[in-house]
């Protein structure tokens, strides 16, 4: 039987748990479950016991699964966390970090709001928070493009906000670069992997305030969350 946590990244209509009798549904709905599952377990495998020690059968065994259903979808565990990466869209709608609300975001008070809910975001998928963060750079060379092509989907979100914050809090510096923006989200991301590798991400939005006071000492050094 399935053992995946409730807070499991990638939705499965049916909880990890599909009918065991006759039932009406079809292939398709039965594979998506299934690879649902296969990808939660793999995730909080990953996340809890590591990358490197995790083997396809003890992803199968968590997941409920057949090592023959796993290799039906997936030829190997990189070829989950590929998979894993199609939430990345789901963590920025969750986090309101979408283009869509810039201009909402785009304020001292904004950004602190933002960065809250992106680390509560972290702290309800502990497992997902180490995998993503801590665990892809030990998977292979397409896993670790997945990655970066991912910081550049999340740098692109950021940088318009962030320059709609620089130009209407700080008009006298020059615009932000890509370059900056990327080293903001560069910087952003260490502390949540200092974060994750000593202490609980159940903690993780005590980083809020420093991430926050980062952000906004580097786009506009003469304004504060506190004034």
């Amino acid at each position: 039987m399935a053992n995946i946590q409730h807070d499991a990244l990638i939705p499965d209509r049916f909880d990890g748990h599909l009918p065991r009798h006759r039932h009406n549904l079809s292939r398709a709905e039965v594979k998506s479950s299934q690879s649902a599952r296969i990808v939660n377990a793999a995730i909080q495998l990953f996340g809890d016991n590591g990358f490197a020690a995790t083997t396809v059968m003890d992803i199968v065994k968590k997941a409920g699964v057949s090592r023959k259903t796993f290799y039906e979808m997936f030829d190997s565990k990189e070829a989950v966390i590929l998979a894993a990466y199609g939430a990345f869209d789901g963590f920025l709608r969750d986090s309101g970090l979408t283009a869509d609300n810039r201009a909402d975001l785009a304020t001292p008070h904004g950004i602190s709001a933002a960065v809250h809910a992106l680390l509560t975001v972290l702290a309800t998928y502990p497992a997902a928070a180490r995998m993503f963060f801590l665990e892809v750079l030990g998977a292979g060379d397409e896993v670790r493009r997945r990655r970066d092509a991912a910081i550049n989907q999340f740098v692109d979100t950021a940088a318009a906000t962030l320059h709609l914050l620089r130009s209407s809090t700080s008009p006298d510096l020059p615009p932000l670069n890509r370059t900056i923006v990327r080293g903001i989200v560069g910087g952003g991301m260490e502390m949540i992997v200092g974060h994750l590798v000593h202490d609980s991400p159940s903690t993780i939005t005590e980083l809020g305030q420093e991430i926050t006071d980062f952000v906004l000492g580097v786009v506009c050094p003469t304004t504060s969350i506190r004034n």
